[in-house]
């Protein structure tokens, strides 16, 4: 299962959740007044560390121009980008065919018990996203890293209809595991992403908190599978 914890800022972050549960940082770029984005050269430099510490990092953006995204995957050595704003099938393409090589992530985000890119997921999909985040719309319309707690209801009929892998975000902690066993049940689950719920009050990182949330969600994960299991052998 991957675990992904979003926003860092600092190598001492890197360097910390090295020798942690996690297997994914996300790393912000091109988030105008965004609390963790970064210059061109933070971005490199704390996904250079990530890379040598053994650590996935992902270029968290709210950009869309094929170019400017391809220099900062060329500048970084990113091999994830994560398109986090309302981006259309059309611009992920064009994305898609500047970055052939990257895996790319599309942001589904949900607000107000509504995936709001339900009807457009096939055409995502046929357009060339790799993997779709699930994530939730604060209640003032901002995006990334609210904290706001991801509605499992809004997810149901979206579900059915994903063919390509998907992690879950959106003010995820430990207990939140057991809200979500539909997305568990399903094939295409591939792990979660965490921001607020993997820092103390004051922002920092929390390894404690962060082995909790690993822990919750891959027994969380086995039982629900293991549940299917059963339910398909009895049948």
């Amino acid at each position: 299962m991957w675990l992904k914890v979003c926003g860092l800022t600092r190598t001492s972050e890197i360097r910390l959740l090295s020798s942690s549960p996690v297997t994914t940082v996300g790393l912000w770029y091109g988030v105008p007044d965004g609390k963790a984005d970064l210059t061109r050269d933070e971005l490199t430099t704390l996904a250079g560390l990530a890379l040598e510490r053994g650590l996935e990092p992902v270029l968290v953006t709210l950009l869309d121009d094929p170019e400017q995204l391809r220099d900062a995957v060329r500048a970084s050595g990113v091999r994830r980008v994560q398109l986090h704003g309302y981006t259309t099938p059309q611009q992920v393409a064009a994305v898609r065919a500047a970055l052939p090589d990257v895996v790319l992530l599309k942001v589904l985000h949900v607000r107000r018990g509504k995936v709001l890119e339900k009807p457009f997921v096939t055409a995502f999909e046929r357009a060339g996203t790799d993997l779709f985040l699930f994530d939730s719309v604060g209640d003032d319309g901002r995006i990334g890293s609210t904290g706001k707690p991801l509605d499992p209801a809004a997810l149901a009929p979206v579900l059915d209809t994903v063919r390509i892998p998907f992690l879950l975000a959106g003010g995820l902690t430990a207990d939140a595991a057991k809200e979500h066993g539909a997305a568990l049940r399903h094939d295409g689950f591939l792990g979660i992403d965490v921001d607020s719920g993997a820092r103390r009050p004051d922002g920092t990182i929390a390894p404690l908190i962060i082995d909790g949330i690993r822990h919750a969600w891959s027994g969380e994960l086995r039982r629900r599978r293991e549940e299917l299991r059963h339910a398909v052998a009895v049948s």
